[in-house]
This record gives C-alpha cells, structure tokens and sequence, in this order.
C-alpha cells in the first residue's frame, strides 16, 4: 500500500517553505537525534516572536495534518514526530515548524515506500511494545503484526506520571493489551481462530515479572486497575508478556528520536520480521 500521489501532492503544496539552504539535504531520519519538542518552545501570546508566528500557523496545522494522515495509514516510521508536532497545533513555535518541515523532508526521500502485506500463516498475532522515560508523561509505541503483516501501529504519549522507567513500561503493556484484545474479537467475530495467547513483547524485564505476579501488591498498588488488568489477560492466557532484548526491539522507533543509525537497524529490522518472522541484529 503506497501513497506516492499524496505524498507528492503533499511536498509540492509546501514546497516555498522549503526554499532555505538548510533544508535542501536528504534525511534517513525523521527526526533530529535525541531533539526533545516542548512546551517552552511556544512563544508567548502578545510578543513579537508570536506575531512572526501568525503568518505559519495555518500553514503548520495543514502541513501536520498531512503528514498525520500519512503517520495513521502508511508510514509507521514517522509516528512519533509527527504525534508529538499535533500538541502544539494552536501555538507552534520557529523549532516546531522546523521539525514538521524536518518530517515532510524525509516524506519526501522515503514516502513511497510502500507498506506491504505478504501473509505467513506461520506466524500469529504479535505485538511489540516499548516506553521511554525520558520526559515528564512517558511515551508509549506499539506495532502489531499478523501474519507477519504491520496493520497497527500507535505513538502514544501516557496520561499519567510514572514514577519508573518500569511502570512507565507496564503502563505501555498495558495499553497494547487493550488493543491487541479489540483485534482479537474482530478476528474472532471474522471467523479466525487464534491458537494460544497472543505475544506481547516488551524489553522491561520489570514489566513482564509484574505481569505474573500475583503478589505485587505493594509495587503497584497505586496503578491497581491497569495492574490487575494485564494480568488477568497473562492468567487467562489471552496475553502473553515476553521479554524481549532491547537492541531488537522494534518500537522503540515509535516512543524518541533515536540516533540514525538505530534509526536505520530498526527500519530493516521491521522490513525483516515482516518477511521471515526473525529480527536478528548485525
């Protein structure tokens, strides 16, 4: 599945806001290593830097919804960037409209890529899971394979504080296992039956123990519900939480800015779990 027309469509309608020396390279990434978008990157509502703002605003709300679109249906891979620019749609500042232009640069190099779905029976309903840790509200990515096919996918910022790289993990878990069990339902509801628990894997070993502990009271007595959900689902055998080594772990694209070249290991690495159901590093 390819998009290449609304891509092109896409690039052509923003082309004058690429213009500038600075944005004419080509990106592998999406994203500039380890950039962090913020609040305190918003200029303030009265001030100059406000106003110089004004002329962009709309063109960056059409340009992120562009590239969201993209995000939701064909390219996983710029997920991440493109959720965290839709939380400054009403005020964006000069380093967001930076970063959108950033994404819209590497559409342009990697968008026709396509999305492809070559069906193993071999293969079940897997799920690959992982949080980062590394701002206030943790972010949480997931992709979800059947048949060896990527057919969901989300880059999702959590609504609560965790207090640990740990919970911040479970509560990812967590909120892949409500997914995992709608689609579940679905395949059911279609006809298709589905052997044993479907996989979840996540490279927190704290995670995955907790998920078979049913004696954690005092670890996570303060997430109580999303606690005992997942491990209603792992007791029933409806889910199974797996640990995975993080090297490999194929969502962590969804939840930072990674460096390019796990950028890269990661993009061939889906390609390959995709095709043989092994995603091994070199």
């Amino acid at each position: 599945m390819s998009q290449a027309l609304y891509v092109a469509d896409l690039t052509t309608k923003f082309a004058p806001y690429l213009l500038d020396a600075s944005l004419t390279r080509h990106f592998d990434c999406p994203m500039d290593e380890g950039l962090v978008l913020t609040d305190d990157d918003q200029p303030e509502v009265g001030t100059q830097d406000h106003e110089d703002m004004a002329v962009r605003r709309d063109a960056y709300m059409s340009l992120v919804g562009g590239l969201l679109w993209l995000a939701n249906m064909s390219l996983p891979l710029i997920a991440y960037p493109t959720s965290q620019l839709a939380r400054f749609l009403t005020n964006p500042g000069p380093s967001h409209f930076q970063a959108a232009l950033r994404v819209l640069l590497y559409v342009r190099q990697h968008g026709n890529q396509p999305l492809t779905f070559a069906p193993n029976p071999a293969m079940g309903l897997d799920t690959f899971v992982d949080s980062s840790w590394d701002t206030r509200f943790s972010v949480s990515g997931c992709m979800i394979f059947f048949h060896g096919c990527l057919f969901h996918w989300f880059s999702k910022m959590q609504k609560s504080v965790s207090l640990s790289s740990a919970e911040a993990e479970y509560f990812g878990a967590m909120m892949a296992a409500r997914d995992v069990i709608f689609i579940r339902d679905i395949l059911i509801d279609l006809g298709i039956t589905l052997d044993g628990p479907s996989v979840i894997f996540s490279d927190s070993k704290s995670a995955v123990d907790m998920s078979v502990d049913p004696v954690a009271f005092k670890k996570t007595k303060h997430i109580l519900r999303a606690a005992e959900f997942l491990r209603d689902l792992v007791a029933r055998e409806v889910i199974a939480l797996k640990h995975l080594p993080g090297k490999i772990m194929l969502a962590d694209v969804l939840t930072k800015s990674v460096t390019r070249a796990i950028f890269l290991l990661l993009t061939r690495l889906i390609a390959e779990y995709s095709t043989t159901g092994i995603a091994t590093p070199t």
